[in-house]
């Protein structure tokens, strides 16, 4: 049987449109065996595949999202939340969601899912650290998925035993903002790979071309890492829905339908 693995880059606020493309491939009973997530594709892919939300309940917060709540929330952590009182109810959904994230596991998973997989950057040693269901360390999905989702300047590095090294983690898009190879590995064991690419700017990858892989780009004029015009994430959302077309659509078919 074909292992269909979900990755979904880094891209900020861009991220938005990663819920177009799970929405589709939902509405299509695309299987999926894993998914793999870096910066905002962490957070997409550990509310779906651990929390357990649908791609609706994602939506519905996701058009409320502002980027003013991530700076509150940044604040709030420099100040070592010695002024939660001020910052939290600024920051929106995001302190409610991310308790709701703390009791979740790497192996525990919904939808069907069997393994999801985190990229974070190491600063210490300069490289990408891969976080996954079977090889996760001591490291929580939580704190993997908070670390991957730290944007560089606004966000602090966050201390982290890793291996039995004393490591800075940060915004995994550093290092590796689109991890297709990543889905390939042992870990993950995926052998057709559907890759959602929100970067801002960003060429196809060569690895990209493989016939067990499809690449899907949604158009995000107008929205930025850290700046949505008003509707725009909504229109992010419909941009990645569009952008899996019936011909993409087919490709995956056939790889299921080739057993």
């Amino acid at each position: 049987m074909p292992r269909l693995c979900l990755v979904l880059s880094a891209g900020g606020l861009r991220g938005a449109a990663h819920l177009g493309v799970l929405r589709r491939l939902s509405a299509a009973n695309i299987p999926l065996d894993s998914i793999v997530g870096v910066s905002a594709g962490a957070v997409i892919a550990a509310y779906y595949a651990a929390v357990g939300l649908n791609t609706d309940e994602l939506i519905d917060e996701a058009v409320l999202f502002k980027g003013r709540h991530l700076v509150a929330h940044s604040l709030n952590l420099r100040t070592h939340r010695r002024l939660r009182w001020f910052f939290e109810p600024l920051a929106g959904v995001i302190p409610r969601r991310l308790r709701q994230l703390e009791s979740c596991r790497f192996d525990q998973l919904h939808h069907g899912i069997r393994s999801i997989g985190v990229v974070c950057h190491d600063l210490t040693h300069n490289c990408p650290r891969y976080l996954t269901t079977r090889s996760h360390s001591n490291i929580s999905l939580y704190n993997a998925v908070a670390t991957s989702a730290s944007i560089p300047n606004m966000f602090p590095p966050q201390p982290v035993e890793f291996e039995g090294q004393h490591c800075n983690f940060t915004d995994g898009g550093i290092s590796d903002a689109l991890p297709i190879l990543f889905a390939q590995t042992a870990d993950l064991d995926a052998t057709h790979i559907i890759a959602s690419d929100c970067r801002t700017h960003a060429d196809r990858p060569q690895y990209a071309n493989q016939q067990n892989c499809t690449y899907i780009r949604p158009v995000l004029d107008g929205t930025t890492v850290l700046r949505a015009p008003r509707d725009s994430l909504m229109e992010a959302v419909t941009a990645g829905e569009n952008a899996v077309t019936e011909k993409i659509l087919h490709q995956i078919r056939s790889w299921t339908a080739s057993t």
